[in-house]
């Protein structure tokens, strides 16, 4: 999910969300616990957004904390942001990929940046920590901001999903294939635009987390979680 227009923007779109000008139509409202899941595993990688402990770093993706502050002091209420938010994920700018989120699932997502940007502590406990008994590499896998880029149920987003991730052959954007051992995992993660998996894109994960950033260790311990996630 990318904000394109910045504070700027925000403002002139509320303007026209508040006198039916825009092109989306209007949205009913949306679950905002399930658009806090939806936003870590879709919208992270790229936005920061502190209610989500979302820290991305995409180059043009708004910090949509600082995007929605000055509406919110000025009192926009969070249905005309919601229509704001929607409507952008709707009709998004490039690169932001069409479809990221439709119907319902949209609206969620809408509803939770609408109650959540600049205001991350009436927030609290939407968004889940590590899974339970996940150990380090859990705990790993949710400061880092891993679930932004990568599920571990299967369903597609930003990068490969790590369920079942751990032992399978891997096809590159070279044409090349690889088996996802703990050397390839450990050196995907200590160096994400080495070797980029076919279908994705090179400087989404070194956006977030740069090269070489992540310990031998910890990137183990990562790998270790991927590995239970079969």
């Amino acid at each position: 999910m990318r904000v394109t227009r910045g504070l700027a923007g925000a403002s002139l779109l509320i303007a026209l969300a508040v006198t039916g000008c825009g092109t989306g139509g209007y949205s009913s409202g949306g679950d905002v616990s399930r658009g806090a899941v939806l936003f870590t595993k879709k919208c992270a990688s790229c936005h920061t957004l502190a209610a989500a402990g979302a820290k991305g770093k995409y180059p043009g993706a708004p910090n949509l904390d600082d995007a929605f502050v000055a509406d919110k002091q000025q009192g926009i209420a969070d249905s005309t942001i919601l229509q704001v938010v929607h409507e952008q994920i709707q009709y998004p700018s490039p690169p932001m990929p069409a479809n990221l989120v439709k119907g319902s699932d949209a609206e969620a997502v809408a509803a939770f940046v609408a109650k959540c940007a600049a205001r991350k502590q009436d927030c609290s406990g939407l968004v889940s920590g590590p899974p339970p008994g996940s150990g380090p590499g859990g705990k790993l896998f949710a400061s880092l901001g891993c679930q932004g880029c990568h599920t571990l149920d299967g369903s597609p987003s930003t990068g490969p999903t790590f369920k079942a991730l751990f032992g399978s052959t891997v096809k590159l954007s070279n044409g090349k294939t690889v088996k996802a051992d703990m050397a390839y995992l450990i050196e995907s993660i200590v160096d994400p635009d080495k070797q980029i998996v076919q279908g994705y894109k090179p400087g989404i994960m070194s956006a977030s987390i740069k090269p070489h950033s992540v310990s031998q260790a910890n990137a183990k311990a990562l790998v270790e979680f991927i590995k239970k996630q079969g």
